[in-house]
């Protein structure tokens, strides 16, 4: 098989129909992108109306560190069987 300068190893993509469930994956991805501008937008003009600095951290703190990046595996806290029953007693308001 010869192929000339006017062929090509790549199909014709001039009438290609893409799934409608790609097309609405696509969608969803793109609001989803959209929504998380439009959340750190908000976020940052809140922290701004702040009158104190740290009020405006908190908030940043508060929302952003757990709501835009999930938490690493190193930053989890690994309780002994000790510390848990006590958190579960103070949970159940039986503080000794």
């Amino acid at each position: 098989m010869n192929l000339s300068i006017n062929d090509s190893n790549d199909p014709s993509y001039t009438r290609l129909e893409l799934p409608y469930r790609v097309i609405c994956r696509q969608r969803y991805r793109q609001a989803g992108v959209l929504q998380r501008k439009q959340f750190v937008k908000e976020i940052k003009d809140h922290e701004l109306l702040q009158t104190k600095a740290l009020d405006g951290v908190r908030i940043h703190r508060e929302f952003c560190n757990s709501n835009l990046c999930p938490p690493r595996i190193f930053d989890k806290v690994v309780l002994s069987d000790s510390q848990k029953s006590k958190i579960e007693k103070i949970l159940a308001n039986e503080i000794a």
